[in-house]
C-alpha cells in the first residue's frame, strides 16, 4: 500500500511542485517588503532540493548534467539570500557584490549541464543545430547590443561595473545559444524538455526586461515582473526535475532536423532582420555611432554568412538526398526487374516441368480445356497419351539419376518430333502428352508413328551408357465435343490397351476398350489377393529327349484359380502382374516351389537327380539387383542344387539395358544355374548377343512348331538348330502337339521338346505319378500315340 502511495506521489509531485511555485509567486506579488524579499531565495533552494530528489527518484545515467543544474540553482539560492538580505535590511545592495559573483558562477554551470546532457546522447556535432542556434544567438546579439551593450557603453560606469553589466548580457546568450541548440536537437520530445524550455526562457526574458530598462534609465523598470520571471523560472526547472521523463533525458535519440520547415526558416529569417531594422530605425540613435553601427553590421555579416554556410549545407544534404532518391530509384528499378524475371520463373516454373522442362500437367489440361472449347479447331485435334515401356526397371536396375537423365532426352526426342505449335507435356513419372492442334496435313495414327520412330536408336546417356527403351502411346482423336474429364479417361484406356497389345506402338481409342479397362482393374485387384488366399499354384510340363523319349526336366507354369469361378489364362492375368509390379514377388514364390518340388523330386524319383527344373523370368525380375541374391537364397533353404535350374528368358527383355541384364545372367551363372532364351526367333533375335550372351539353352517358339513342314519353316529351325550347335547351345522346341511334329523335329535333328503330346501341365502329385510311371518313353510309343489318347492324356486332373 505504501509502495502505491509512493508511485502515485512521484508520478505527481513535478504538478504540486508548480502548483507551490504557482501559490508563492502570487503571495509573493500581494506581501510588502521586507517578507517579499525571503520569497525568491525560498524558491531557488526548493528547486535546488527538487532536483536532487528527481535525480534520487529517477536515476538518470549518466546523471552528472542534473547536478550541475543542482549547483547552479545552489548559487542562485546563495546569491539570492544575499540580494535579499540587503533589501529586507533597507541597505542598498552594492553593485558590483557578492551575489553578482554567485549569479555570474551559475551560469557556466547551468552551460555545463545543457552541454552533458547533450553529449549523453551520443550523437556528435549536429552542425545543422549549431549553426541554427548560432543564427538565433546573433540575431538576439543585436537586440542585446542595441538596447543594453549601448546604453552601458555611453553611460559612465567604470571599469568594473562596466564589465559586470555586460557580463550578464553575455551570459544569457551563451545561455541562449546553447539552450537553442538542445532545443532543436532534440525537438522537446518529452515533457521535462519542456519544462526545460520554459524556464531557459523565463530567465532570458527576466534577465533582458531587467538590464534593459537598467541600462536604458538606471533603474530597472517594472520590476516585480523580472523578479516574478525569475522565480517562476526556479519552480519550472525544479518541476521538469521531478517528472518521470527526466530519466528519458539522457537516453535520448537525437531527430534528424536537416531540412528546414517554414517555422524553423521564420524563425531563422526573423534574427537576421533584426540588425537592419534597428539600422533602419535608428533605435537609440546608432547610426549616429560609427562604433556601434559597425558592431551592429558586423554581427549582420556574421548571421548573413552563417545563413549562407546553413544553405550550403541545406544545398548538400538536399544533393546527398537527391543522390539518395537516385540509388533509391535505381535499387527499386533493379528490384522491379528482379521481381519481374522472378515472376516469370516462377510462372514458367509453374507451368513447365522442373526436370524436362516441357510443359507441366496444369498447362497442358489448360490447352487442353481451351482447344475443347472451341468446336472448329476441336475436330482436328489430337491427343496423345504416352508412356515408357517398364521404365521402372531402368530406375530399379540403374538408379533415379539415369532414370532422370533419360526421362530429359526423350523429352528432347519428343519436342524434335513434335510440330512448331503442338504441346508437349510431362503428365508425370514417365508419362507424356501431346496436344496437336489443326492436325490436318496427316491421320493420327501416322502422327504418332512420328513419336514412336523416335524410340528405335538407344538413347546414349552419360557414362557411355545406351539404353533401349520402347513406348505405349494412346491416341484420341476429337472428332466430336467431349469433356475434359472423358478425353482424358479415353487416352488412358487406349494407352492401356497399347501396352496391353503388347507394347511398343499406338492405339487409337475404341469405346470398347472401356470394358477391356474395367476387366484388367478387376484383374488387379484380384490378383493382389491371390497369394494370401493360396489361388496361385504351379504346374509342370515335361521336356523330352527327342531320340529317347527320355524325359530330361521339367518346365514350371503359374496357374491361378479364383474360388469357385473359372481359371484366368496366364496369358491374361500375367501382363496385369507386370503392369502393377506383383510379378516380382509371385515370380519370387513361384521360384521357391519350383526349387522345392524339384528337391522332393530327386529325392523320390529313380534317376530323378537328372532332372532340371526351367522356371521363367520376367524382365522386371532380371532387372532387380537383388535378383541374383533371391536366387542364391531360394537355392540355399530348399538344397536344390543349381546345375539343375533353369533361368527361362524372352529375347524382348534382352535388349532393355542389356548391361544390367547381362551382369546379372554372369551373376546367375556363377552360382551355377543354366540360362535359356524362351520364344526365340520371335524377338530382337541378334547373333551378336546370342554370342556374347552367357547362355545355355535356345527355346524354338512353337509358332515355329505349328506352321507345319514347309521348306522355308524347315529351313527356319534348321538355322536354329544350326547356331544352336556352333555356339554350343542346347535346343530344345515347345508346343508339340501331334505325333508329325514330333517326328519332324526329331527328323530335322533337334534334341529336345516339350507339348501337349507328351503331357499337359500336371500339378506335383500328377507329375511324380508320370514320372514314376513314366520315367523313360520310348520312340516307337512316342511317335504312334492316337489322337485318343492324346486327348485322354490332355484330361488328365491336374
Amino acid at each position: 500500500m505504501q509502495e502505491t502511495q509512493s508511485r502515485k506521489l512521484r508520478r505527481h509531485a513535478w504538478w504540486w511542485f508548480l502548483a507551490a511555485g504557482a501559490v508563492v509567486i502570487t503571495v509573493y506579488l500581494v506581501v510588502t517588503p521586507p517578507v517579499r524579499h525571503l520569497f525568491s531565495p525560498l524558491l531557488a533552494g526548493c528547486a535546488t532540493v527538487a532536483i536532487l530528489v528527481g535525480i534520487r527518484w529517477h536515476r538518470p545515467r549518466p546523471s552528472r548534467s542534473w547536478y550541475l543544474f543542482a549547483a547552479g540553482m545552489g548559487l542562485f539560492t546563495v546569491a539570492d539570500a544575499i540580494f535579499g538580505a540587503f533589501q529586507a535590511s533597507g541597505t542598498l545592495v552594492p553593485f558590483p557584490s557578492v551575489a553578482d559573483v554567485l549569479y555570474l558562477a551559475a551560469y557556466p554551470c547551468f552551460a555545463a549541464g545543457l552541454i552533458s546532457l547533450m553529449a549523453a546522447w551520443g550523437s556528435g556535432v549536429r552542425w545543422g543545430a549549431v549553426l541554427d542556434a548560432g543564427i538565433i544567438t546573433l540575431g538576439m546579439s543585436t537586440l542585446a547590443w542595441a538596447f543594453i551593450v549601448m546604453p552601458y557603453l555611453r553611460g559612465h560606469l567604470s571599469a568594473l561595473p562596466l564589465t559586470v553589466s555586460l557580463a550578464y548580457p553575455l551570459a544569457d546568450l551563451l545561455l541562449l545559444g546553447i539552450a537553442a541548440q538542445l532545443v532543436l536537437v532534440s525537438g522537446v520530445r518529452l515533457p521535462t524538455l519542456g519544462l526545460f524550455t520554459l524556464w531557459v526562457g523565463a530567465t532570458l526574458a527576466a534577465d533582458a526586461l531587467y538590464y534593459s530598462t537598467l541600462a536604458a534609465t538606471g533603474a530597472p523598470i517594472a520590476a516585480d515582473v523580472s523578479y516574478s520571471l525569475w522565480m517562476a523560472s526556479y519552480p519550472l526547472l525544479g518541476a521538469g526535475a521531478l517528472h518521470p521523463s527526466m530519466a528519458g533525458t539522457t537516453r535520448l535519440v537525437p531527430r534528424s532536423q536537416e531540412r528546414l520547415s517554414p517555422a524553423r526558416m521564420t524563425v531563422l529569417t526573423l534574427p537576421a532582420l533584426l540588425g537592419p531594422a534597428l539600422l533602419i530605425a535608428d533605435v537609440g540613435g546608432v547610426r549616429e555611432q560609427p562604433m556601434h553601427v559597425v558592431a551592429i553590421a558586423s554581427i549582420v555579416a556574421v548571421v548573413t554568412v552563417l545563413l549562407v554556410v546553413r544553405i550550403m549545407f541545406l544545398a548538400r544534404f538536399a544533393e546527398a538526398q537527391a543522390h539518395k532518391a537516385r540509388a533509391r530509384a535505381r535499387t527499386a528499378e533493379d528490384a522491379l526487374r528482379q521481381q519481374t524475371s522472378l515472376q516469370q520463373q516462377l510462372t514458367h516454373q509453374a507451368f513447365h516441368d522442373a526436370l524436362t522442362g516441357l510443359a507441366n500437367r496444369a498447362l497442358f489440361f489448360e490447352r487442353l480445356e481451351h482447344s475443347l472449347g472451341r468446336p472448329a479447331a476441336a475436330q482436328n485435334t489430337v491427343l496423345l497419351l504416352i508412356d515408357l515401356d517398364h521404365f521402372k526397371d531402368i530406375n530399379d536396375s540403374l538408379g533415379h539419376p539415369v532414370g532422370d537423365e533419360l526421362l530429359i532426352t526423350v523429352g528432347h526426342r519428343l519436342l524434335g518430333a513434335a510440330r512448331r505449335n503442338d504441346t508437349v507435356a510431362r503428365m508425370g513419372g514417365d508419362e507424356f502428352a501431346i496436344l496437336a492442334e489443326d492436325l490436318r496435313e496427316i491421320p493420327a495414327e501416322t502422327y504418332a508413328q512420328r513419336f514412336l520412330d523416335r524410340f528405335q536408336e538407344p538413347f546414349a546417356l552419360s557414362g557411355h551408357r545406351s539404353v533401349f527403351i520402347t513406348a505405349s502411346i494412346g491416341i484420341v482423336p476429337i472428332t466430336e465435343p467431349a469433356t475434359f474429364h472423358d478425353t482424358l479417361r479415353n487416352a488412358d484406356v487406349a494407352l492401356y490397351a497399347a501396352k496391353e497389345r503388347g507394347r511398343n506402338r499406338a492405339q487409337v481409342f475404341e469405346p470398347a476398350m472401356s470394358q477391356a479397362q474395367q476387366d484388367h482393374a478387376r484383374i488387379a485387384q484380384d490378383l493382389r489377393h491371390a497369394l494370401p488366399r493360396n489361388e496361385l499354384t504351379v504346374r509342370y510340363q515335361p521336356v523330352i529327349h527327342l531320340p529317347t523319349g527320355q524325359v530330361t526336366g521339367v518346365e514350371a507354369l503359374l496357374r491361378w484359380q479364383r474360388g469357385d469361378r473359372s481359371p484366368i489364362p496366364p496369358e491374361v492375368f500375367v501382363p496385369v502382374a507386370e503392369d502393377t509390379g506383383l510379378i516380382r514377388p509371385i515370380g519370387t514364390w513361384v521360384l521357391r516351389e519350383a526349387c522345392r518340388h524339384g528337391r522332393h523330386l530327386h529325392d523320390t524319383i529313380p534317376r530323378g537327380e537328372a532332372l532340371s527344373v526351367a522356371v521363367n523370368v520376367s524382365g522386371q525380375q532380371l532387372k532387380d539387383h537383388r535378383f541374383p541374391d533371391t536366387v542364391r537364397q531360394i537355392l540355399h533353404e530348399t538344397g536344390f542344387p543349381p546345375a539343375s535350374l533353369v533361368l527361362e528368358i524372352t529375347e524382348s527383355t534382352l535388349v532393355t539395358d542389356a548391361d544390367t541384364t547381362y551382369t546379372h545372367i554372369r551373376a546367375l551363372r556363377d552360382l551355377g544355374v543354366r540360362i535359356s532364351i524362351d520364344d526365340f526367333g520371335t524377338g530382337y533375335s541378334s547373333l551378336a548377343y546370342l554370342r556374347d550372351l552367357p547362355a545355355d539353352i535356345v527355346k524354338i517358339d512353337q509358332s515355329f512348331v505349328l506352321r507345319g513342314g514347309s521348306e522355308a519353316n524347315k529351313s527356319l529351325i534348321k538355322a536354329i538348330l544350326h547356331i544352336g550347335h556352333a555356339l554350343d547351345l542346347d535346343v530344345i522346341a515347345e508346343g508339340i502337339e501331334t505325333p508329325h511334329q514330333a517326328q519332324r523335329l526329331h527328323t530335322l535333328g533337334c534334341p529336345h521338346g516339350q507339348g501337349f503330346y507328351y503331357s499337359p501341365p500336371l500339378s506335383p502329385t500328377a507329375l511324380e505319378a508320370y514320372l514314376t510311371t513314366q520315367a523313360i518313353l520310348t520312340p516307337s510309343r512316342t511317335h504312334t500315340s492316337n489322337p485318343d489318347e492324346l486327348a485322354q492324356k490332355s484330361a488328365e486332373p491336374e
